[in-house]
């Protein structure tokens, strides 16, 4: 989430430098996210999802979420680097925020519309309302973690340091969220090849674990 919300934050500030029609402004690109969410909950349902088993792959909730924070990182490497570009003084065309937006919204679909399903299912009927309501305050922290690491930049000796890297303190933000989702990423998938899925859907599941799902 800490990567996902500021697509309204961070994102439309980007846009502010990119070169646009005179009439479009920065923000109406966040009406591309969904757009895409209803484009492509349906094709991952209908043709990805089917598509991926068919090569083998067992698609299982706990590897779409990983791969959803995977994309959600590589989002943010695009528009590291349409960062660097602006940076360096070339113009950058608004339209090229497109593929960062869809590779985002990609792995919002995969994270947030499965996890929200999984963490139910892996609740106990007595408990579902408490994981629900864990699930917002998931949100909660990425936007504190997001306002941590911005304050953090304002520190003289943070933003020397960056200096010294020779990139401009956005583009040093952009690469940071991008090797922090990264890392979350492999660390999920890590911990998900051990972790033993349950079947709460039913009020008289059983309490009995499966196999791990990887």
């Amino acid at each position: 989430w800490s990567l996902f919300d500021q697509k309204a934050s961070t994102w439309v500030l980007q846009a502010d430098q990119m070169a646009k029609p005179a009439w479009f402004q920065s923000s109406m690109m966040q009406a591309l996210n969904p757009a895409l969410v209803l484009i492509l909950i349906p094709f991952n349902k209908v043709v990805l999802y089917p598509l991926i088993e068919r090569l083998g792959v067992r698609l299982t909730a706990l590897r779409r979420m990983g791969a959803g924070i995977a994309f959600a990182g590589a989002a943010w490497i695009v528009v590291g680097l349409m960062q660097l570009w602006l940076d360096g003084g070339q113009k950058v065309d608004i339209t090229w925020q497109v593929l960062p937006y869809a590779l985002l919204t990609l792995g919002e679909v995969l994270v947030s519309t499965t996890g929200l399903e999984f963490a139910y299912s892996q609740a106990p009927m007595a408990m579902k309302g408490v994981i629900m309501s864990f699930w917002s305050l998931s949100v909660t922290v990425g936007n504190l973690w997001v306002l941590l690491s911005n304050v953090s930049v304002r520190n003289d000796a943070v933003t020397a340091r960056i200096a010294g890297t020779g990139l401009s303190v956005t583009a040093f933000q952009m690469f940071f969220f991008a090797g922090f989702a990264l890392l979350a990423a492999l660390a999920f998938a890590l911990y998900a090849r051990s972790y033993g899925v349950r079947d709460y859907y039913r009020v008289d599941a059983p309490d009995t674990a499966m196999a791990p799902a990887r």
